[in-house]
């Protein structure tokens, strides 16, 4: 009967947090952190935070540290991403007929009494119902830069310390906020929107202090110092209709334009960024009430951080599109339309290099968070969290000159009424929204030495539909987690969790602003004009952790 009564208390705590977290998903916060706890309880532990990483899952859980206590950790995952295209729908039979009629070479080379000419005459994407699958990893190191790695492995650790007589904890931990790398074939499809990306955010120092308010409420506040690197190697192609024409115009009787060699799914070149910032600062502000013996409520609040990155660039450009510039480049009355338009004057070199920058912004979020003793031996908990990913408006990269191919796309973009880029930025834009999701988790107490966990997280993205691409492929995911827990003896304890992630968008043509949109003016983001793709996402995570007391 007890227990039917605790019951009947908790629903008036559970529903609230159920009914106030929709299904949006928070994009990787919380995966890289590495402690099984957290992740065999699908991160649903804001009001029963795991030991030393309470750093960052809420501080005030530090205070219940007792002695001196050292946690060392690894994380490794393995991530699987695939993409799938289709045929794309522009130009469609019309289009590909008008600019047939028009292109008097095209008719000598394709007869109109073969079969396909006039498909031959525009040309065929070689992307359309081509799959891409991802590879080895890359990571950011500090100090080393981007290394490809056969397999996703964060060794991580902390360290916290009871002060008895004052009654506060003490600790730091090195942790990974944010970690992800892929790599795809170079001659593949996918390689136009990341070729190659790393993407890492490293605590390496930590100092957090928890410290009890009353003998069921406890207060922590902790400062973390990062660092942040991002790498990318994408190349570029712009398979518009404008550029379609544009190739060809010279084969129009009177073009005032030199031969223009690039065409719409020729390859403009090869981009390469990589940068850093060696301190980042943010903080984590938690709370912990402990109201009665069998409930536990939870609340913690991560800082906005900004990272001033820096780096080097390198363009290298395709064969075909440094004919182009150089042509171009030598032409006044192009020259000076371009400029007209917006661009700069062509470099027409085969490689463009120098330094760039990005403010790179990580997002301010928080939870609320309940766990509920519905059973001697067995404890439910709930998370309901908020991330404010609406800051994701767009990345900007500042390049210290010029880059010909942004120059090409202001005037293309500048000429069809847009303003998308300019010849010394670039900007990926985002848009992305603001998020809340939720996570229940299970733990039972098997033994005294023994404890299984079981969780479930439901994320919906924080992409919207118009906002899908390959940079970023992670669309509604669920994770499925299951550990264990070891008290091996006094002083040490070992911790296990598995977690399966799994995540699918589908796009169809012309839908995504970032990918596949038909607007003509969009040539420098718009890899997959008019063309619909499939993102599928397949991670399994896997974190050991060894706590002891010394």
């Amino acid at each position: 009967m007890k227990n039917f009564v605790q019951t009947g208390r908790v629903l008036p705590v559970l529903l609230p947090l159920l009914l106030a977290a929709p299904a949006h998903g928070q994009l990787l916060t919380n995966l890289s952190i590495g402690n099984p706890k957290g992740l065999a309880l699908a991160n649903a532990v804001t009001a029963d935070p795991p030991g030393i990483d309470s750093i960052h899952f809420n501080p005030a859980g530090l205070a219940k540290i007792q002695g001196r206590q050292t946690n060392l950790k690894v994380l490794i995952a393995q991530v699987d991403l695939e993409s799938h295209f289709g045929e794309p729908i522009r130009p469609n039979e019309v289009e590909k007929q008008a600019y047939y009629n028009v292109n008097e070479q095209c008719q000598t080379d394709y007869p109109a009494g073969d079969a396909d000419a006039i498909s031959q005459c525009w040309g065929i994407d070689p992307v359309a119902g081509a799959s891409t699958q991802s590879g080895d990893p890359v990571v950011m190191i500090p100090f080393v830069g981007v290394q490809e790695v056969p397999i996703l492995a964060f060794p991580m650790g902390g360290i916290a310390f009871e002060d008895a007589e004052n009654r506060w904890v003490l600790g730091s931990a090195v942790y990974v906020p944010e970690g992800i790398g892929l790599t795809r074939e170079m001659d593949g499809p996918g390689a136009y929107q990341g070729q190659e990306v790393a993407l890492t955010r490293l605590t390496y120092f930590s100092p957090t202090i928890g410290l009890p308010l009353a003998d069921n409420l406890f207060v922590g506040l902790g400062l973390n110092l990062s660092y942040q690197g991002l790498y990318v190697r994408t190349k570029f192609r712009a398979p518009t209709l404008t550029l379609g024409y544009l190739r060809d115009l010279n084969n129009i009787a009177g073009s005032p334009l030199p031969p223009i060699e690039f065409g719409p799914y020729d390859s403009a070149g090869l981009l390469s960024l990589e940068l850093e910032d060696m301190l980042s600062v943010g903080f984590n502000f938690g709370l912990l009430w402990e109201p009665l013996p069998w409930l536990a409520l939870g609340f913690v609040y991560h800082s906005e951080s900004k990272s001033d990155l820096s780096g080097d660039f390198k363009m290298e450009n395709s064969e075909l599109f440094l004919k182009t510039t150089t042509g171009l480049s030598q032409d006044p009355l192009v020259s000076g339309l371009i400029i007209g338009l917006g661009g700069a004057p062509l470099n027409a070199q085969a490689v463009e290099e120098g330094s760039v920058e990005l403010e790179y912004i990580t997002p301010q979020n928080l939870a609320f968070g309940a766990s509920i003793r519905v059973l001697p031996d067995l404890k439910l908990n709930v998370d309901a969290k908020w991330s404010n990913y609406s800051r994701w408006n767009d990345l900007t990269f500042y390049f210290d000159q010029n880059v010909d191919f942004l120059s090409f796309g202001t005037a293309i973009s500048t000429a069809a009424g847009y303003n998308f880029t300019s010849p010394d930025t670039m900007v990926i834009t985002r848009e992305y929204e603001d998020t809340w999701s939720w996570a229940l988790g299970l733990e039972y107490q098997i033994n005294a030495n023994w404890v299984a966990r079981v969780g479930y997280e439901p994320r919906t993205s924080a992409i919207p539909d118009d906002r899908t691409d390959l940079i970023f492929p992670l669309g509604k995911m669920d994770l499925y987690a299951a550990g264990l827990g070891w008290q091996f003896d006094k002083a040490t304890r070992v911790d296990a969790a598995i977690a399966f992630i799994h995540s699918e968008t589908s796009t169809p043509a012309c839908e995504s602003q970032n990918a596949n949109s038909c607007e003509e003016g969009n040539v420098v983001y718009n890899p997959y004009f008019a063309t619909d793709f499939e993102n599928e996402v397949n991670g399994v995570l896997v974190a050991l952790s060894v706590d002891r007391k010394f």
